[in-house]
């Protein structure tokens, strides 16, 4: 069960992204208007979009250690495959996480200037709204760094799978 609801979150995860963020930020306000919990904000804070583009590096990295390791395994055989990880490098799987890493990149640098402009021109958006948009911002980081981990350890699984 828990396959088939990552298959269909890897199909559209910016769009779950934005529904789950879009939950949760609705939840977050209501509790706050009936007073079941109590948020402060700090409206000189910026951190969260620092984070952002931290993660994104980490990110980054990711896809050129994975690209370097195709353009080697492109140079040293022909196809020939001798584990499973070659055979990962050699599938339409590897496109896919190539993409989806890659889209994970693009939206955590997308959120971190999307805050650090409200907060740095609009200031008084950001004095009023900055909570959600915090919230917002740490959302679409956790969800993209657990996508690009959830990853990471797949082809870490099917490296260890072939030592074994």
């Amino acid at each position: 069960m828990l396959n088939k609801v990552l298959d269909k979150y890897y199909k559209r995860p910016i769009l779950y992204d934005i529904l789950i963020s879009v939950i949760i930020v609705f939840a977050v306000f209501f509790l706050q208007e009936k007073g079941n919990i109590s948020l402060d904000f700090d409206s000189t804070s910026n951190d969260v979009s620092t984070i952002g583009l931290t993660v994104s590096g980490f990110i980054l990295t990711l896809l050129s250690i994975l690209l370097t390791l195709k353009s080697r395994s492109i140079l040293s055989n022909e196809n020939n495959y001798k584990n499973n990880f070659e055979v990962f490098l050699g599938s339409k799987l590897y496109t896919k996480s190539i993409k989806i890493l890659k889209k994970g990149v693009v939206v955590l640098i997308f959120i971190s200037l999307i805050s650090l402009t409200i907060g740095s021109l609009m200031k008084d958006i950001y004095t009023d709204y900055g909570l959600y948009i915090n919230i917002i911002c740490l959302l679409f980081i956790s969800l993209t760094f657990l996508r690009c981990f959830h990853i990471l350890n797949l082809i870490f699984d099917m490296q260890s799978k072939q030592s074994e």
